[in-house]
């Protein structure tokens, strides 16, 4: 167990190992609450959590024709290689 001290802006710095171990970004966002006489951070996930009901045909289109495996393949290359490009600007 680490101690760490509360800064006068009310800020503590968590350790960088546990930081790695529970693989804690900068940005991220945590919940704070007493339990009893501790104080529990809970990190947010990132995405909002959803139902498969809410994600359900979300790629399908009434009128889409359905592509090839191969297909799929070749668009994903090419959405991929199109934003290795940009990053290179």
């Amino acid at each position: 167990m680490e101690t760490v001290k509360l800064s006068s802006k009310g800020q503590i710095v968590i350790p960088k190992e546990v930081r790695e171990t529970h693989r804690l970004a900068i940005g991220m966002e945590f919940t704070v609450e007493f339990v009893g006489d501790e104080i529990r951070l809970k990190p947010l996930p990132i995405f909002l959590p959803s139902t498969v009901a809410q994600s359900a045909g979300l790629l399908a289109k009434a009128k889409r024709k359905r592509k090839s495996d191969q297909e799929t393949d070749f668009a994903i290359g090419d959405l991929l290689k199109t934003s290795d490009e940009a990053t290179k600007k």
